[in-house]
């Protein structure tokens, strides 16, 4: 394993900010409790996940026998949120609105969203204010997904609107012109980037999250829709600027955009390794680390990094459908029947596990059974990115190509980064031989992880088939200076330019082809 993915640099050993540690922990403790009170499980699970992730292993805290970075950036920084909104002021309520929002959390607690949203009609405080709309938002989701019924059925999809989106966002932005922007709540500002993102208007949107985590960074859900806001590398010096750059989340932030966008480098495994010394046991950088391996397709390591996750908290399932797809790409048969296993017996209805199930009969060749545990995964949570992917994969070795494309199309309707999907498309167009639509595809697919030589051979398989040598010579020699000397590529390359008369190169590609083989 190089030296990108190992832990601190250099084997620095200083000393733990105590103060700071401290003053994290009291933030995120508070933090918990502000994100359950507004029904934000998930960033409050995330949140407490964070919070005992600052103790080591062996539950000793003293400064002696802690290592960490000597990053003042991180380490010296402001972790309370920022002195133009306190969320805590905002939320006073009067008692009666107290007793209104209590009934309407019980409510929301028990899914009863419309009852949630009925209770708190009158009430004018920014957290009443914040559980109605969201309660109305989470209707208008679950009522979505009950028209939408069958998995690419003929409802499925943005033909069946959240109808409650119009709304919640005529309300919000009349909100926001009748209140002192220095007083505007950082909840409503996410919730309102939130419906924005729903309704395709990915700047405001942007604007508007940038506004809630520099009100209120300790909300983790904000952070991951801002990270879908970024779609290209380039942008994201931009958004960082807008932040708080010293600030522990906005590093968070740093290296999940980064991880999500392919970008194993030797900066951001530094920014991971500072993380994770503040946060020894923080599960989540460990997936992060994992992942960035994966993305890098050092599968040995990525490996074992979800093995130790699972060693320390055998029933997280959250990401391990990733790790499900190292174990499908490594034919490991055994251990991911075991993963499937586990997660099957901690929660079967759980998309993940729908997954890695899948997963499994995909490794054996039984196509049909894995497409049923994707749609089941599908009807779990019509957002599960993998198995829109995964099920296009599968309609693809079926010879459904129509299926294929539309699973592809909404994979890439979720989440435009994942370069799988752009792939798939290519090679599904390209089944069909539609090799103009292919290209396009692969382009895509290649300007979203350029240092994957897999996508330029792709491109350059095109190009033959478009019959332009040319271009075709330019990816392959691409593929190649990303990549170990493959005899697949250097045939090509060889085959290339004695068509385009050549001869010198094509011989010398010839003897570079027979000299590989004969490493091999």
């Amino acid at each position: 394993m190089n030296s990108m993915a190992s832990g601190n640099e250099g084997g620095v050993s200083l000393q733990v900010d105590q103060t700071f540690v401290g003053q994290l922990r009291q933030d995120l403790e508070q933090a918990f409790t502000i994100l359950s009170e507004r029904c934000l499980y998930e960033s409050a699970k995330w949140t407490a996940e964070a919070l005992n992730g600052l103790d080591c292993e062996d539950g000793d805290n003293s400064a002696d026998d802690v290592d960490v970075m000597q990053d003042a950036s991180v380490m010296r920084t402001q972790t309370s949120y920022s002195d133009e909104s306190d969320v805590t002021v905002l939320d006073r309520m009067s008692g009666s609105e107290r007793r209104k929002y209590t009934l309407a959390k019980a409510c929301f607690d028990c899914r009863e969203y419309d009852r949630a949203t009925m209770f708190l009609d009158k009430c004018t405080s920014a957290k009443c204010i914040f559980l109605r709309l969201y309660s109305k938002y989470i209707s208008g989701e679950k009522k979505k997904e009950e028209q939408s019924e069958v998995i690419l059925g003929p409802l499925d999809g943005d033909s069946t609107p959240n109808k409650e989106l119009a709304v919640i966002i005529g309300e919000l932005e009349q909100y926001f012109r009748s209140t002192d922007r220095l007083k505007h709540d950082p909840f409503l500002l996410y919730l309102y980037g939130i419906v924005l993102i729903k309704h395709k208007c990915e700047k405001t949107a942007l604007e508007s999250l940038v506004r809630s985590v520099k009100l209120y960074p300790y909300n983790w859900g904000a952070w991951l829709e801002l990270a879908a806001c970024v779609s290209t590398i380039d942008q994201l010096p931009g958004i960082v600027a807008q932040i708080p750059t010293a600030h522990i989340m906005t590093k968070m932030f740093e290296v999940v955009t980064s991880q999500e966008l392919f970008q194993s480098t030797d900066a951001v495994f530094a920014t991971l390794s500072q993380l994770e010394t503040v946060f020894p046991n923080f599960q989540f950088l460990k997936v992060q680390r994992a992942l960035l391996c994966y993305h890098a397709l050092e599968y040995n390591e990525s490996e074992k990094l979800f093995d130790l996750v699972l060693s320390v908290d055998p029933h997280r399932l959250d990401d391990m459908d990733m790790y499900s797809n190292i174990l499908y790409v490594t034919e490991q048969k055994a251990k991911l029947a075991y993963l499937a296993q586990l997660a099957s017996s901690t929660d079967k209805f759980r998309p993940e596990t729908c997954c890695i199930i899948a997963n499994y009969y995909s490794l054996k060749s039984e196509h049909e059974k894995a497409v049923v545990y994707y749609r089941r995964a599908l009807t779990l949570n019509r957002n599960c990115l993998g198995a829109w992917t995964l099920m296009g994969h599968e309609y693809v070795e079926l010879k459904n190509i129509r299926a294929a494309i539309e699973s592809y199309r909404r994979a890439i309707g979720v989440n435009s980064k994942d370069v799988r999907a752009w792939y798939g498309l290519g090679q599904a167009y390209e089944v069909i031989e539609m090799y103009y639509y292919s290209f396009f595809y692969y382009q895509r697919a290649a300007a979203l992880k350029p240092y994957d030589h897999r996508m330029w051979v792709a491109l350059g398989n095109c190009f033959e088939k478009l019959q332009r040598p040319t271009e075709a010579i330019k990816a392959y020699k691409r593929a190649l200076s990303l990549s170990e000397m493959e005899s697949s590529i250097l045939q090509k390359l060889s085959s290339l330019h004695a068509s385009v008369g050549d001869v010198a190169s094509a011989a010398r590609y010839s003897q570079l082809c027979k000299e590989a083989d004969a490493h091999s």
